[in-house]
């Protein structure tokens, strides 16, 4: 069974290969062209974006020669394997245009001059390290409005790469946003490095790509749907009051437990530079499930958070910065099976506390897990999906325009930050069946985007038996990031001699 990328439905084939057609609903064609308007969550990545914080994420795969006789693949043998795999998956093939003015969210529109050359970059003979200043470079380098928003950058003959013995290729999917969140670029990787391509199997292809729009038509479009999204948007507001009033009110009679608002301000959490570095521990999964299995009232994920946590918490002691209070962290909560939605990013962010107050790990390790059971109850509430939906509503110029003007409000030196101090997100990459060539897959690790105010990110990830916990940080507020990947190594073998000797004991 081929993969199909949700919310996208098999219509046809295109050049012999199959192909995915988006079941959002599709603007009213203009001319023939076939164009799906941005969802509102998506068209956010858009409008956040400034210099010094670009929206793009990257999930990067490394690929080990099959066997002691196996060989590396040349540039020939991964395009033409790339190439294969792209043919068939529309997301890939779409570019972005532009309502004139921002007057409403941008459409999708097939891009009628693609081709993979200006997608994929091949690097050689780089060491580990090289390979990581180059992907944290991607991080703020902006993309190209006119082609499709992603590249694939192939790295060949890396050595020095952490559980990896000899030579290794390294390729990383550098996507915006907007295109796909973690889950979805997890998916995408899952079919470029199938084992094989799509297969036809359809008799209707695929109508032949269409002009793009003109700006006339797309402001027409605009100007003729403006007044209805206004009155949906004033229409909407007391409703999401009244839900967000409601969630409050069951907070405060305990059903449902409300995050600290504000966190101890720590040198992670200053206005942005234009930097990027990056690092990565590497970790066996089987140990993190003995781990799991031992203590019995957790998950991988907060085992996961409680080393991050530690990590931390060391890191700003050293510093001579040691927070008064616990830290918390952003934890992105998928809400693929809960709701119905046709958004490339579908989650919502869970205010989880890391309990960095807690010197005891285990102890920290099971605080963490009821923070975010209790987070994730009140995240799936009624009240509060009636409150997030309401994003559905607001027109793009409404967004820019509040946008525009946060971004004029004087800033305030506070001794506290809201809600979270860090990014954490988990997004698994399944079973080590992944393939590029004759290599198969070894380790998976990705960066994150940094939003303000926090210049440190993690994003842990896992391919077979292998976990990483992946470190993503503007070096003027993470000063040593080798130090703090240490950090991180020494956190989890204290968590893990904590767990085996209670269990002995």
């Amino acid at each position: 069974m081929q993969w199909m990328p949700e919310p996208y439905a098999r219509v046809g084939v295109w050049r012999g290969r199959r192909v995915w057609r988006s079941c959002e609903r599709a603007a009213p064609t203009t001319g023939g062209s076939r164009m799906q308007q941005l969802d509102p969550r998506d068209s956010v990545f858009l409008y956040v974006e400034n210099e010094v914080s670009k929206q793009i994420i990257v999930s990067a795969y490394v690929f080990a020669p099959d066997g002691n006789t196996g060989s590396r693949s040349d540039r020939n043998e991964i395009g033409r394997w790339i190439a294969d795999r792209v043919a068939g998956i529309d997301l890939l093939r779409q570019r972005l245009v532009h309502v004139p003015f921002g007057l409403d969210h941008p459409y999708w529109v097939d891009d009628p001059d693609f081709s993979l050359e200006n997608h994929l970059v091949f690097h050689e003979g780089s060491e580990w390290d090289e390979v990581c200043t180059v992907l944290a470079a991607t991080l703020v380098q902006p993309m190209d409005g006119a082609r499709p928003l992603w590249e694939l950058h192939v790295f060949t003959d890396v050595r020095g790469i952490e559980g990896v013995e000899g030579a290794a290729t390294v390729a990383a999917l550098k996507t915006h946003h907007a295109i796909a969140d973690g889950m979805l670029s997890a998916q995408l990787g899952r079919h470029l490095f199938g084992s094989s391509p799509a297969t036809p199997d359809d008799p209707h292809p695929v109508a032949p790509r269409e002009p793009l729009p003109s700006g006339f038509e797309l402001l027409v479009r605009a100007v003729r749907s403006a007044p209805g999204a206004l009155n949906r948007l004033v229409s909407g507001l007391p409703g999401v009051r009244s839900a967000q009033r409601e969630l409050a009110l069951r907070c405060e009679q305990g059903q449902y437990t409300s995050p600290v608002a504000e966190r101890p301000r720590t040198v992670f959490n200053r206005p942005l530079g234009p930097d990027r570095v990056f690092g990565l521990a590497v970790f066996p999964l089987a140990e993190l499930r003995a781990m799991k299995a031992e203590l019995g009232d957790v998950t991988i994920n907060d085992l996961a958070l409680a080393v991050i946590g530690g990590a931390m918490r060391k890191y700003l002691d050293e510093a001579g910065e040691s927070p008064d209070g616990s830290l918390a962290a952003g934890v992105p909560m998928s809400t693929r099976a809960a709701r119905h939605q046709v958004s490339r990013n579908q989650f919502v962010t869970m205010a989880v506390d890391l309990h960095t107050d807690i010197v005891n790990p285990v102890e920290r390790a099971r605080a963490i897990h009821r923070s975010a059971l209790d987070e994730r109850a009140r995240k799936s509430s009624p009240e509060s999906i009636r409150s997030d939906e309401f994003v559905q509503v607001i027109p793009g110029f409404a967004i820019r325009a509040g946008l525009w003007m946060l971004g004029r409000l004087p800033a305030r030196e506070r001794a506290t930050v809201g809600w979270g101090n860090t990014l954490i997100t988990n997004v698994p990459k399944g079973a080590a069946d992944l393939k590029l060539c004759d290599s198969s897959v070894a380790v998976t690790f990705s960066l994150c985007a940094l939003v303000g105010p926090s210049g440190l990110g993690h994003w842990v990830d896992s391919v077979g038996d292998i976990l990483t916990i992946n470190v993503t940080a503007d070096p003027r507020q993470l000063r040593d990031d080798d130090r703090y990947v240490e950090l991180l190594r020494g956190a989890y073998a204290e968590l893990e001699s904590a767990i085996m000797n209670g269990a002995k004991a």
